[in-house]
């Protein structure tokens, strides 16, 4: 068994359980810093992907590529959660599997959320606006600007239920990669699971809840820049869209809401059907 190179899925059942019951015993304080560093990765991840794709997203014979070119630069953020240690909201949905097994309480279980859904929003926020200081968004007399802008408004352009499907599918791939990536027993076979799922959610478009708190408020830190709305082809009453209750209210809270369903339902909930039911079935049995 210790010359496996990977757990089996009923062994990643069991892993997660405990990786769960763990999260949610953690001090708030730290589940806070943890999540602080999640929410900055997946900045970096995200707004990285914009800066190697800007120029194939701005031109729309190009923009598939340009989706495929940032589906290669996000999963870094992600990877850097899984192997640095960081807790990310969408993956920290699989605490789940620990609550349905009642090894951990719901309660519990809401309260990791929220807390590390606060820390991912400070970290991702903080990232956003400093890169918005650091004069990267100039690139290009401000295309690089303008295509943050202009993904800030179509991203709060969704009404709620496409946003909430869109947000149960990131989350049910992204947790279907975590749950991968805890199959592995080293750094590359991490790394290695833990790009695929997450390439391809970004190439798919699906909105993933903490990368969105990224491009958002970086959209909310360009708008004002008169440059980045002409090369985004914006006016100012388009860009007024991007203001903090519409962060909030039109593209976090319904995509949010997705990603715990996608998460909990399609990843967590159909194994824990799968290998835990089955197992209680099983101790039942021998206990009778």
């Amino acid at each position: 068994m210790s010359d496996k190179k990977m757990l089996y899925p009923a062994e990643i059942a069991k892993y997660t359980i405990e990786a769960g019951i763990k999260k949610v015993n953690t001090p708030a304080k730290k589940v806070l810093a943890s999540a602080f560093l999640a929410g900055a990765y997946i900045a970096f991840g995200a707004l990285g992907s914009i800066a190697a794709s800007y120029n194939l997203l701005a031109n729309p014979a190009t923009y598939g590529l340009g989706k495929f070119v940032a589906g290669l630069m996000f999963p870094v953020g992600l990877i850097a959660v899984l192997i640095a240690g960081a807790d990310l909201f969408t993956g920290n949905i699989l605490v789940t599997l620990a609550a349905l097994k009642k090894r951990v309480t719901w309660g519990q279980a809401f309260k990791n959320w929220a807390l590390v859904w606060i820390g991912n929003l400070i970290g991702g926020a903080l990232v956003a606006w400093m890169v918005s200081f650091s004069g990267v968004f100039d690139w290009s007399n401000g295309l690089y600007g303008g295509v943050v802008v202009k993904t800030a408004i179509g991203k709060l352009g969704y009404s709620f239920m496409p946003a909430l499907v869109s947000g149960i599918l990131c989350n049910w791939l992204v947790c279907a990669t975590v749950w991968m990536t805890y199959g592995a027993k080293d750094i590359s076979g991490k790394a290695l699971t833990g790009f695929f799922g997450i390439f391809l959610f970004v190439c798919a478009g699906f909105e993933h809840s903490v990368a969105n708190m990224a491009y958002l408020f970086g959209g909310l830190f360009a708008k004002s820049n008169p440059a980045f709305l002409e090369a985004a082809h914006k006016t100012i009453a388009d860009a007024s869209v991007i203001n903090i209750p519409n962060i909030f209210v039109n593209n976090l809270l319904p995509v949010t809401i997705g990603n715990i369903i996608g998460g909990a339902v399609f990843v967590a909930g159909v194994y824990f059907f799968i290998f835990e039911t089955k197992n209680e079935a099983s101790e039942s049995n021998k206990a009778a």
